[in-house]
């Protein structure tokens, strides 16, 4: 796996991570409205399913860095291909949190370029 994959996919997991901490901990933080559009008498009623999609969001992040330990110090072969499975995952459920939400293409976008462009650079440069 060629190091700019990596280093998009590093940076994905960091951003996964982060946001799924942030999901977890601080979805019903008015200062993150813009992010998690969730009103202030919604924040019960979402609670399940931000810490959910929080941890989901944290378990790939690990997912991610765990592949990338496995490519440079373990099974390259099998480390990629966790990377690739969950850089490809967040490719579609960007795509799919935009059709869901149109109101976060920024978002969507986010979730979805940096590990898109991953997917690419290894395909392209292996």
């Amino acid at each position: 796996m060629n190091l700019l994959s990596q280093v998009l996919a590093g940076a994905t997991a960091l951003a996964l991570i982060s946001v799924g901490l942030m999901e977890i901990f601080r979805h019903g933080d008015q200062r993150l409205h813009r992010i998690f559009l969730i009103e202030p008498q919604d924040v019960r009623a979402v609670r399940m399913w931000a810490m959910n999609v929080g941890a989901y969001n944290v378990t790939f992040g690990v997912g991610i860095a765990v592949g990338l330990w496995m490519v440079n110090f373990g099974n390259p072969a099998g480390g990629a291909a966790i990377v690739l499975f969950c850089c490809a995952s967040h490719v579609f459920l960007g795509f799919w949190l935009w059709v869901t939400e149109k109101r976060l293409l920024l978002s969507a976008i986010g979730q979805a370029l940096f590990p898109g462009l991953a997917v690419i650079f290894y395909l392209l440069l292996g």
